[in-house]
């Protein structure tokens, strides 16, 4: 065994036992037309402002 080969072992780079963390991913959120209709709707009203006295 050479010297690369004996470093690999020995930090366990050659070794099976090391497997990916699995993680668990959150789905996207799903955006409909409707909401964007729902969301253009509510910016276009105008904003409720006081008549000035």
């Amino acid at each position: 065994m050479n010297l690369e080969a004996e470093t690999q072992d020995a930090i366990g780079l050659t070794s099976n036992q090391l497997e990916p963390e699995v993680t668990e991913t959150q789905p996207e959120p799903q955006v409909t037309i409707y909401d964007f209709a729902r969301l253009m709707d509510w910016s276009d009203q105008p904003a409720n402002s006081q008549p000035s006295t």
